[in-house]
């Protein structure tokens, strides 16, 4: 169902993925926006700048992977980046639904990257591999597919069509709606969290998308 190429591994990242079935998805509760608004007040407590924010261990390994395959990271910065900087900006982070909002949360708190997917949209395996030129993506809120660039890695599904590029811009047609069901959660992370560490971010995770959204969940 899930895999990672060895190109992928070998560039230093990480990669795993939970599937989740019976899922309720609805607008976040008011305990879940509470629970995301006290991470952001630690956030805003921990960093004063964006500066503070991209020399995390864990961005600097992301920024260096990107530019590794020729992405320059102030174009496309890793989506962890994005969210912390928006809670230190805004003071808030965006209200999408309980899903979306509850691996937002996970990912401010561990520093890795999570994207969830409709599952019964996708075509089994989606690997992140690196790309070969010829594959389809249309990117989130977009009516027409972008091109992608060859060497640059991210999530593609059997039939080819590109479900996220590198780890921060989704695909359309897979999103997470209101009408998701059973959804492919894929945790993203570098060589610098531990193997014990990225294990414990599936077992946090899983816990948190149960409370919020119900279902049951197994690891891939």
């Amino acid at each position: 169902m899930f895999r990672v190429s060895q190109q992928c591994v070998d560039l230093g990242l990480r990669a795993g993925a939970i599937i989740l079935r019976d899922l309720q998805i609805t607008n976040a509760s008011a305990e879940l926006r509470a629970e995301i608004d006290r991470e952001v007040e630690l956030i805003r407590g921990r960093f004063a700048s964006n500066a503070d924010i991209r020399i995390l261990p864990e961005l600097a390994k992301h920024h260096e992977i990107l530019r590794m395959v020729g992405v320059k990271p102030r174009s496309h910065p890793p989506s962890t980046q994005k969210l912390l900087e928006l809670a230190v900006k805004r003071g808030s982070l965006p209200s999408i639904n309980n899903l979306v909002d509850a691996y937002n949360l996970i990912s401010t708190r561990t520093r890795c990257s999570l994207g969830a997917h409709d599952l019964d949209k996708l075509a089994a395996p989606v690997e992140l591999r690196l790309f070969q030129g010829d594959e389809h993506f249309r990117p989130l809120g977009s009516e027409e597919d972008k091109p992608i660039r060859t060497g640059e890695f991210g999530y593609v599904d059997a039939e080819r069509r590109v479900i996220c590029r590198l780890d921060s811009l989704q695909a359309d047609f897979s999103k997470v709606t209101l009408q998701t069901v059973n959804a492919l959660l894929i945790i993203e992370a570098t060589t610098v969290h531990t193997t014990e560490e990225f294990q414990q971010v599936f077992i946090e995770t899983a816990e948190i998308v149960r409370q919020h959204c119900g279902g049951t969940s197994d690891k891939v």
